[in-house]
């Protein structure tokens, strides 16, 4: 079975322009079998050259297996254009026979750091796309010359071991998992692949403008996919995967994730590793876990917390949106509420009922179980801190009595727990 990670001297020696034809593209699919008999896979396409060619090679392998793709495309409302972009790519994919939806981003948008909440945005709406239709396998173009630029990216940083290996060619969103089939992939046979098929494709302006950092690297003259692809080193792929292999061991002997949104962790299986780097990440990967944010904080932040709560037992300080709180034996890690928006988030009946969730904070999901819902009007999510009978003692000693492991927990543990409220006050706590 073929390593999807890694170029073969083959897939190497392909990308001066080559075509991909079915053969070529059942060989990179195969390393991430298994699939059901009839596959249905979820391709997100833009309607870029590399996304257009997954399309299509997707299409045709899962066409022959009894299967088929659906194509989404995000409409990120960012360009006046968008919406005239996202039609010319079902229209093109109707030609095909692909079954293709439109997923729109609704809401305001970012003033800054444009890309990356749109890249948020954009996985959000495709996994929720993917839960909705019954998709367990979602399909992105990224490729060759995509993975040398990460990893140039990531080097410019000071990047450690798992950086230097690039993106990982799956990983697991809530719903669905996304595979990347073209890393060993260049943009050059993609380009090949469409031309042999008499297939137009749309240029994204953005991938020119220069105020991007990963536009910059690609407009390098230093930084070309036949240079670079062979700095990539060739036991980075298993480096990484043996890292996460011990620092997923760490995780399941040390730490625990209650309920409420908070994280144990048991210092001596913390610091029971000798390797700093798998301390790190392991910590990191808590933190951005509870403080509900994208990426885990710096890697010498990380280093100069582990130091300070090895030295200190009663060791209190916050990072990556979250308290870290080391009492004896054990190191709380909580939800920092002065870093959180406490402003009322009103839920929507509708959403609920059609089978939808409302997230907070993005670290909590409401579901309903059942399409018949109590009245809801009125009702939002809001902090437990905001409860004015929260800071009363008599409330936290009861609600330890109905909740045992709560009595254990920092007070500034619970005051970031999810709440209902209504005009008449606190209704319910979730978590």
């Amino acid at each position: 079975m073929s390593n999807p990670d890694k170029p073969t001297t083959d897939d190497r020696a392909a990308s001066d322009g080559t075509p991909l034809d079915a053969v070529a593209f059942a060989h990179l699919i195969d390393g991430f079998a298994p699939f059901e008999t009839a596959p249905v896979l979820a391709v997100a396409v833009s309607g870029g050259a590399d996304s257009m060619a997954l399309a299509l090679l997707a299409h045709e392998w899962a066409q022959t297996r009894g299967g088929k793709i659906v194509a989404m495309t995000v409409d990120h409302g960012l360009r006046s254009d968008s919406a005239h972009e996202a039609k010319w790519v079902a229209q093109a994919l109707r030609t095909h026979g692909i079954d293709h939806i439109v997923l729109p981003w609704f809401g305001d948008k970012p003033r800054g750091a444009v890309q990356e909440r749109a890249r948020i945005a954009r996985y959000d709406l495709l996994d929720q796309a993917c839960a909705t239709h019954g998709i367990l396998h979602l399909l992105v173009a990224h490729h060759l010359d995509d993975q040398v630029e990460t990893i140039a990216m990531r080097v410019s940083h000071g990047t450690k071991p798992m950086g230097r290996a690039g993106m990982s060619s799956r990983r697991f969103l809530k719903s669905v998992r996304l595979l990347r089939p073209l890393l060993s992939v260049a943009k050059n046979d993609l380009i090949a692949t469409l031309k042999a098929r008499g297939q137009d494709w749309i240029e994204d302006p953005s991938n020119q403008n220069p105020k991007f950092e990963r536009v910059r690297i690609r407009k390098d003259t230093r930084i070309t996919v036949a240079a670079d692809q062979e700095n990539i080193p060739s036991d980075a792929v298993e480096t990484r995967l043996a890292l996460e292999e011990t620092i997923a061991n760490v995780l399941a002997r040390s730490v625990m994730i209650l309920p409420v949104g908070v994280a144990v962790v048991d210092t001596a299986g913390i610091y029971r590793s000798q390797d700093r780097d798998v301390r790190c990440y392991a910590l990191g990967q808590v933190i951005r876990t509870i403080g509900g944010a994208a990426y885990m904080p710096s890697f010498d932040a990380l280093a100069n917390l582990l130091d300070a709560a090895y030295d200190d037992a009663s060791h209190r300080s916050s990072l990556g949106g979250c308290v870290i709180h080391r009492k004896s034996d054990r190191i709380y890690i909580f939800r920092e509420v002065g870093r959180m928006d406490k402003t009322p988030m009103v839920i929507d009946p509708d959403v609920l009922r059609s089978g939808g969730c409302v997230r907070w904070d993005n670290r909590f999901e409401w579901t309903a179980l059942s399409p018949v819902l109590p009245p809801l009007a009125g009702i939002w999510i809001g902090p437990l801190v905001l409860c004015d009978v929260f800071h009363t003692k008599a409330f936290r000693a009861a609600f330890g009595e109905i909740v045992g492991f709560i009595a254990d927990l920092p007070r500034a543990a619970l005051a970031s727990m999810p709440a209902l409220y209504d005009k008449e006050g606190l209704r319910s706590v979730g978590g």
